[in-house]
């Protein structure tokens, strides 16, 4: 599944194919200095907030450090549940390859209540790169809060369900769970101890479908992050469709929340983990969205599933993908196609639907017709579908209810 800069769209599990800002201090001022300058909330307790900010520094040093001892000892030990997810949280981030370590004083305006029955609340930034996926730090904008404790100021909290719902916060795999991490060439691929005993079979799936998408994107790096957890909150949260219909999704990491796009990653439903079957399709297909990037945020969704659903069937003879076709579509008639996010309310045939027509488009006038009819969006000013359909017109010379009546007696005749 493939969305755009909000969210890539899914892949529908089907049965037949499983289917800077100026005048702000230096990032490396201290957190105590980079506070002189804030003032404080009325009738705070400034005690509390100095040592809360020199907090900040203590748990970033120890971080970069890997002192996982220290971390820890920043932490309230009464608070059992929150030691035991920090505890988890820094194995995790070291079975990973982090870089560009930070934690910043946010914006303390955009916070209210920041003192309340002797607890401070504030704004962190938590920034961290994967080396050599990433093309940028990533920010995450979390709430800690702080207490004294026996003469001690501690961590209790580190999150807000308010500020992650305006924030569009998705947990990582690395936020929930133990994770295992699996490295091969340009694949990170992540784990967790319910789908880890398929993690050496899906490594070499990956490995073959990333080589497959390449002979289709040869320009694309095949570097990538995939997951592959039993959690499905991010699916959930990002699927234009149930998590039982969706398969995968592909989606973009956001710098910071107002962008701009640091990677592209995809995660799978964790019954695609153990599915030798359905593997492959699912992710060739969410490969292809993960190559394409940008390239097709601004195509229709039955262009962006459609190409990338193409691209995963391609490793079948076409005489096979015709018959498949004919197949799954039944008698469904030729139609116009959707262009928005209404085309996930019937998936099975939308999906099958878009796939045979750019399987057709690839296929009787070459590959490269399918990618410029993808390029030829990104400048193309759209704002409705018949404006849509007026592209599609302008590059292949037929509307797409045309289009796919030609289609489906092209799969017909296999």
């Amino acid at each position: 599944m493939r969305a755009s800069r909000v969210w890539l769209a899914c892949l529908l599990l089907v049965p037949t194919l499983a289917c800077e800002a100026g005048g702000q201090p230096p990032a490396d001022t201290p957190a105590r200095d980079r506070a002189a300058g804030s003032a404080a909330a009325a009738g705070g307790d400034e005690s509390l907030r100095a040592e809360a900010l020199s907090l900040l520094d203590e748990r970033e040093r120890a971080l970069v450090e890997g002192d996982r001892e220290a971390f820890l000892a920043t932490v309230d030990p009464d608070e059992l549940g929150f030691s035991a997810t920090q505890a988890r949280w820094f194995d995790n981030l070291a079975r990973l390859p982090v870089g560009d370590v930070s934690f910043e004083l946010g914006d303390e305006e955009a916070l209210a209540d920041d003192f309340d029955d002797g607890e401070l609340r504030l704004p962190v930034d938590f920034t961290m790169r994967l080396r050599g996926f990433d093309s940028r730090p990533v920010t995450d904008k979390m709430v800690w809060t702080f207490v004294h404790r026996d003469g001690d100021v501690l961590l209790v909290g580190d999150r807000d369900e308010e500020v992650d719902l305006v924030n569009g916060w998705i947990p990582a795999p690395w936020d929930l769970a133990h994770i295992e991490v699996r490295r091969s060439g340009g694949i990170l691929a992540v784990f967790d101890e319910d789908t880890s005993q398929h993690a050496t079979y899906v490594m070499s799936d990956l490995a073959d479908a990333t080589a497959v998408v390449r002979r289709h994107f040869p320009e694309w790096s095949g570097r990538y992050v995939a997951y592959g957890t039993s959690d499905t909150t991010g699916i959930a949260e990002m699927s234009g469709m149930t998590v039982d219909q969706t398969a995968g999704v592909a989606f973009p990491v956001l710098a910071r929340p107002d962008g701009p796009v640091a990677a592209y990653r995809f995660a799978v439903n964790p019954t695609v983990v153990g599915d030798v079957l359905a593997r492959g399709l699912v992710f060739r297909h969410e490969l292809a969205h993960v190559a394409l990037g940008p390239t097709d945020d601004r195509s229709p969704v039955w262009l962006v599933e459609g190409a990338a659903e193409y691209v995963a069937r391609s490793t079948m003879p076409v005489d096979e993908r015709r018959r498949i076709a004919a197949y799954q579509l039944g008698g469904a008639s030729a139609r116009t196609l959707e262009p928005t996010r209404s085309f996930y309310r019937d998936p099975t045939l939308s999906y099958n639907l878009a796939a045979v027509v750019c399987d057709y488009v690839a296929t009787t006038r070459g590959v490269a017709a399918l990618w410029d009819l993808v390029r030829s969006f990104r400048t193309a000013r759209v704002f409705s579908a018949a404006q849509t359909e007026g592209v599609v017109r302008r590059e292949l010379g037929l509307s797409t209810r045309e289009l796919s009546a030609q289609a489906l007696a092209w799969a017909r005749s296999a």
